[in-house]
């Protein structure tokens, strides 16, 4: 948990310095949502070697399936179960190197609460931010 929590931190401090745009041109933004709702699908469903897989590289190694699998779980006791998807949202941004990236912002009513997903990703449309919250 202590280095999911340390992950999404040092992904936050990385975004914060990002300047926020118009979604680049290298972006859908139906494509972009659909890809975000799926991947929350999958964390849903305790799939989450299928949302791994779908991670960049330095995603991959430091965010383990099996962290991610144990974060799903500790949410599940103050969620409950996934009742539909709220509203959703997709930014522009770019990195401090200036590469573009899409925000997906996607808010999932539960049992017990909404949960905001917020996921980013890269022209390849790997996932290289994840938060919840």
């Amino acid at each position: 948990m202590k280095k999911i929590v340390l992950l999404l931190g040092m992904l936050v401090l990385v975004l914060t310095g990002c300047s926020s745009a118009k979604l680049s041109d290298a972006f859908d933004e139906e494509t972009v949502i659909a890809s975000a709702k799926e991947a929350i699908d999958h964390l849903v469903k305790g799939e989450c070697d299928k949302v791994v897989e779908k991670m960049s590289a330095e995603m991959q190694e430091a965010l383990t399936a099996e962290d991610l699998a144990a974060n799903m779980e500790a949410m599940d006791t103050l969620t409950g179960a996934f009742k539909e998807y709220k509203s959703s949202a997709v930014v522009g941004q770019q990195d401090a190197q200036g590469t573009d990236m899409a925000v997906a912002v996607i808010v999932a009513a539960f049992e017990k609460r909404n949960v905001t997903y917020t996921i980013s990703y890269n022209t390849d449309m790997e996932i290289v931010g994840l938060w919840m919250k």
